[in-house]
């Protein structure tokens, strides 16, 4: 039998995964326009949900999601207001059609009660290599018209990380992915999962099977009591002591336990290329 390796980016629908009946608590201190925004509501989960909670938009401003001829593709992550961050992978085929490709955000549902905005711009990280499975560099940014998400009810830029974070430091991720791998669509709400910093060793060594390498560009985490990224989850925000530490780009999907990667936003060429197209 062949193992298929799932990259995040390909199967764009975030979500977080936990047992059965479970009540869980997500705790988060977000960065969201210089407030201070203590801890997602928790919530009680039915059906196969590995630790995700559902959350109110209105606490996570940054997190929003990218659209594919209107359909959802993946996530993004809001850091000014005319700027966004998803992995590469995600949005490389279309750099030269990125008319097709909208944002979405100031809603907890997915679909419904929020605002569009079309991109004017992609830029991917210059070292990233589209024919690598999984490549580092992976991360792109994605530009909407100026400021166009200011004065947006429930949108707002969340600060970026400036320092690394210890291995063992909990921190959260948000998307609208799948719940469960039988379901045929993204969460219909904000979800929230916390989930454990390790370290780059345990996490290469971990996908070294896979014939992935993991380097100093990422930063890896475990789920918190089982929790995980899920089909979707692609682009979705690491969020560290309220700063934004990582954007998702690769998981195993599911509850299936192996330590999950992100493009580390304080990787040197990583923090110079997005301050390079943003600014910030």
């Amino acid at each position: 039998m062949k193992i298929c390796l799932v990259i995040l980016g390909l199967f764009c629908s975030n979500a977080v995964s936990a047992n059965g009946n479970e009540k869980a608590t997500a705790e988060a201190a977000v960065l969201v326009n210089g407030d201070n925004v203590t801890k997602a509501e928790a919530a009680a989960q039915s059906g196969r949900i590995f630790n995700g909670v559902a959350v109110d938009i209105a606490r996570y401003r940054f997190a929003i999601i990218l659209r594919l001829d209107g359909q959802i593709r993946c996530s993004a992550v809001v850091i000014s207001l005319s700027h966004a961050l998803t992995g590469a992978h995600a949005v490389y085929p279309y750099r030269n059609s990125f008319q097709r490709l909208t944002l979405y955000g100031g809603s907890t549902s997915p679909t419904s009660g929020g605002f569009s905005f079309q991109l004017t711009r992609i830029a991917v990280h210059p070292n990233f290599n589209p024919n690598n499975g999984v490549s580092d560099f992976n991360i792109a940014v994605l530009t909407v018209p100026t400021n166009s998400f200011g004065g947006k009810r429930n949108i707002a830029p969340i600060s970026l990380a400036s320092a690394g974070v210890a291995i063992g430091t909990k921190c959260s991720v948000f998307g609208w992915g799948k719940t469960s791998v039988n379901l045929s669509g993204p969460a219909n709400t904000l979800r929230s999962a916390d989930m454990i910093i390790t370290s780059e060793a345990t996490c290469a060594r971990l996908w070294a099977q896979f014939g992935v390498k993991i380097t100093s560009n990422m930063v890896c985490a475990k789920g918190d009591r089982g929790a995980d990224l899920c089909t979707g989850d692609s682009g979705n925000a690491l969020v560290c002591s309220g700063r934004l530490t990582g954007v998702a780009i690769l998981s195993n999907t599911c509850g299936n336990g192996r330590d999950t990667a992100y493009t580390k936003i304080t990787a040197s060429s990583v923090r110079s290329f997005i301050r390079s197209q943003t600014g910030v």
